[in-house]
This record gives structure tokens, C-alpha cells and sequence, in this order.
């Protein structure tokens, strides 16, 4: 049976991929880390922000480095948001916005009210 491309997801999303310029330590990005968290909890708060942190592993890992998965109706309108970042403003990181179209996956929130703990899977 041939699979329904047509039945698949097919959301535009953009990518960001946050990269720290040369000599950037951490107690930078910790003196401007509120700041750029208050931005950040903005952009999620106005419906942008699908998900967004630091990178833990791999190349070209080191503080600062990260990646953003944005809502935005075009690549221009997701590069104005990402250069708006403390951290860009600052002059510690740069950014490239790469276009990702979700096709495949899935997500599951299970939220328990008597705990109020939640779990993503």
C-alpha cells in the first residue's frame, strides 16, 4: 500500500541554529542569560517558539551554541526574530535559519493535575 504523502503533516517550520563566536565563555552567556531567556519566553508566549535550547553534545558545541524550532510565515520573518536575540545584540553568538518541513513523528504530553508533574515523550 503506497503511503499518503498528502495525509502527512507537511508544517513549514524554521530552524535556528545558534552559533557562539570565537572567545565566548560561559560567564558571557551567563551574564546575558536572563535577558535572552525573558525574550525567548516572549517569542513563546506570541505562538513562535515550537521548542528551543542549548546544544549538549557534538560538533561545534560550546556555550552558547544551540538550536530554536520557530513558527514563522517566511525565512525573513524568522531571521528578524532570531537577530532580536540578547545574545546576537550582544555580539556572543550569530545565527543561520535553515527551513524544515515536519512530515514525520509524533508527540505525546501526558499532564497529571494531582501531581502536577508532566511528561513528554
Amino acid at each position: 500500500m503506497p503511503i499518503a504523502r498528502s495525509a502527512m503533516l507537511g508544517a513549514q517550520l524554521w530552524v535556528v541554529r545558534w552559533n557562539p563566536r570565537e572567545g565566548v565563555t560561559a560567564a558571557d552567556i551567563e551574564a546575558a542569560l536572563d535577558a535572552h531567556l525573558e525574550w525567548m519566553l516572549g517569542l513563546e508566549a506570541a505562538g513562535h517558539v515550537v521548542a528551543s535550547g542549548p546544544l549538549t553534545s557534538g560538533p561545534g558545541v560550546a556555550p552558547g551554541a544551540g538550536l530554536t524550532v520557530l513558527r514563522a510565515s517566511t525565512e525573513q520573518e524568522a531571521a528578524a526574530l532570531a537577530a532580536q536575540d540578547p545574545f546576537v545584540a550582544k555580539g556572543l553568538r550569530t545565527f543561520e535559519v535553515l527551513g524544515w518541513r515536519v512530515m514525520e513523528g509524533a508527540l505525546t504530553v501526558q499532564v497529571s493535575f494531582g501531581t502536577a508533574t508532566y511528561r513528554i515523550s
